[in-house]
């Protein structure tokens, strides 16, 4: 409901991960909402074999990946242009 009567151009979450946050982003989505979202992987196997994650790559949801360096707050490693 808060999406449909505020009606953000883009949301964020942190940490995805459970069927919940893939249905609340499925959601956003469909009505027009872009979105930046987080979750643990240290490769793109890793990212595509999580199988929460698999179904917004599957859907074309998850658009890039960007990994970023441990240890060094906030500085990307690389970045996955093509996810599927």
């Amino acid at each position: 409901m808060l999406v449909r009567s505020m009606a953000p151009q883009v949301i964020a979450a942190d940490e995805i991960g459970t069927k919940k946050d893939v249905e609340a982003i499925k959601e956003a989505v469909c009505s027009g909402v872009k979105g930046i979202f987080t979750a643990h992987g240290e490769s793109k196997v890793d990212v595509i074999k999580n199988p929460i994650l698999q179904e917004l790559i599957n859907e074309r949801i998850i658009e890039r990946i960007i990994f970023l360096k441990t240890g060094e707050n906030g500085r990307i490693m690389k970045v996955e242009e093509k996810v599927c």
